[in-house]
This record gives structure tokens, sequence and C-alpha cells, in this order.
């Protein structure tokens, strides 16, 4: 998404996220056969204490070198579906930011934008684009607090990429089919469809972790949430598989940003008639000798820790 360019460590990359509560930072070293998680805190603290902590954590363990990648969290920024402007390359942002001042919450000109190209194999025959957008002040704030800590600041990305990221490394031999992501956070939970690397279509659902809390098998009134997410789950493919050229939904992934859901793969499973696969870091990373276990508040840090920056 959103770049900076400077030398950086190549075999070490960092991912980091921001909310109210405080700060998770991830580092992550390539080996020859494994991916293994060198560091892994969620640092609790108000806003206010962030670039203070920032400070502190990059001196502690010599973190300023390594390529970091921010990661926006789903309120801070907003995902939209659009045809493509037809307008040469160099015009296209204007563009973007035209079409979509009406579809924001905020006015456009405090906007940052960019966007992503969806593979032309739409059943309409248009170009597709998924444009993120998001405050200005939020950007400018986080560049302002990692640069000011020295952190290797690359690139800003958005949950839904870091989410990708994951997917792609637990689901390498299943490049080639429709692949289904549910990420889920406390309030929200974002729909998705990925295909060799690309992510086709995005939705939100107002069925987050609070909903399924109480969900399970023998309580047949919360049962009723769980059936709404499931026909929303299959709302989403059956629109994918009917505008696209693509094959059917072929599994779907469920990350938990929080702490998971007691057998909501095979609750889902069940509904949905497809493989359900709930999410395990410790399928993808390797526990380096400092980090005893993997905090849920730092699994899109983990995310973006992921990218692939050459």
């Amino acid at each position: 998404m959103f770049s900076l360019k400077k030398k950086a460590k190549s075999d070490v990359s960092m991912g980091v996220s921001f909310s109210n509560d405080g700060i998770a930072l991830v580092t992550v070293k390539r080996g020859s056969l494994s991916l293994i998680l060198e560091m892994c805190e969620f640092i609790p603290c108000l806003p206010e204490d962030q670039a203070s902590q920032l400070i502190r954590l990059v001196k502690q363990h010599e973190l300023d070198q390594i390529p970091c990648n921010c990661v926006l969290l789903p309120s801070e920024f907003e995902l939209l579906q659009v045809d493509a402007p037809e307008v040469p390359s160099q015009e296209i942002s204007s563009a973007l930011r035209w079409q979509i001042k009406d579809l924001i919450d905020f006015h456009v000109d405090d906007a940052v934008i960019d966007h992503i190209e969806l593979p032309n194999e739409s059943t309409s025959g248009k170009n597709q684009l998924l444009v993120v957008a998001s405050r200005e002040s939020i950007i400018r704030g986080y560049v302002d607090q990692l640069q000011s800590a020295e952190i290797n600041l690359k690139t800003i990305d958005i949950a839904v990429q870091a989410a990708r990221n994951i997917v792609n490394f637990q689901s390498k031999e299943l490049s080639h089919n429709s692949i289904g992501l549910l990420n889920l956070w406390d309030d929200v939970a974002k729909i998705s469809v990925i295909l060799n690397n690309d992510l086709y279509i995005n939705r939100s659902s107002n069925i987050g972790l609070e909903s399924l809390a109480h969900v399970s098998d023998q309580d047949e009134n919360s049962q009723l949430i769980l059936d709404s997410l499931a026909l929303e789950l299959q709302r989403t493919f059956d629109y994918y598989e009917s505008h696209s050229r693509q094959a059917p939904i072929s599994q779907l992934f469920i990350i938990s940003n929080e702490k998971p859901v007691k057998n909501l793969a095979e609750m889902l499973q069940a509904r949905l008639g497809i493989d359900c696969i709930s999410s395990n870091m410790n399928d993808i990373v390797t526990l380096g000798e400092n980090v005893d276990n993997i905090d849920y508040r730092c699994i899109s840090a983990i995310g973006g820790a992921l990218r692939d920056f050459s």
C-alpha cells in the first residue's frame, strides 16, 4: 500500500499495529526452512504514551535497521470496490478521489488514498479497483511516531492484506484455488476472497467476536447468530462466483484477533459444506527463544511482518 524507502536488513522484517490499548510489535526472521518469530510483544499503553514506548523498544532490541510494515486496523481505513475510471494513469488518483467523495464518512480532502487492481475477470467486463481511504491525520501520526523512533518504515498496509499474508503462508498448496477468509475482531468481521495472492472481494459484517462469544451447539438461541454469519459468508461467496470466472470457494480460513471462538470452524463447516480451518500461527512460524507464546492482539502485526519487501 502506502510505500516508503530506506536501506534495510533482508532476512528480518517487522510488523507493528496500534490500538487505543497499546502497541503490537513483531519481528520475523526468514530462515532457509522456516519463519522464526523472534519478537512478539503487545505493550499496553495509552495513545499519548506510544511514542516513548516505541523509542524504548527500538533502543532495547536494536530494531532501527529492520524493514517495518505498519498495519492499519479496520477502524482506521475504508475499503471500497469501484469501477476503474477510464482516464490516463497519471489522472487516476484525482479521478478516484472524485469517485469516492460521497462514499466515505470524512471529507475527501482529508484522505490519503491508494488502490488495489482487481483481476479483470468480471462477467461485466469492467475493470474493478479496491480503493483504500484513510484519514491523513492517522497516516501522518503513525509515520511521525515511527520515524521519530528511528524505525525503518517501509510500508503502511491494511488489515486484510496482513491477513492475506497469513493465509498465503498457510495454504501455499492451494494457491490456484479460491479461498475464503473470515477475519474476526471484537465488533466486526471482514469477509474476503483470495486467489493467487490477489484480493478479489472484501465485505464487512457486524457479527464479530463479541457476538459470537457465547455461541455453542447446546444453546439454540445462539445458533441464530451463527446462522446469520453463515448466510453472509454464503452470499459473499455466491456473489464472487457469479461475478468472476473462477472456481467455487474451496476452503474458508478463520483468523481471530482476540480469543478464538471454540468449535467455530466446525460449526461453520456444517452450515457451508466446505472445509473451514481456524488459522494457527504455530503452523506458520517457529517461536524464537525469547517468545513464549503468541498474543492474539499481535496477529495483524504478524501478518504485516510476513509481507514480502523485495
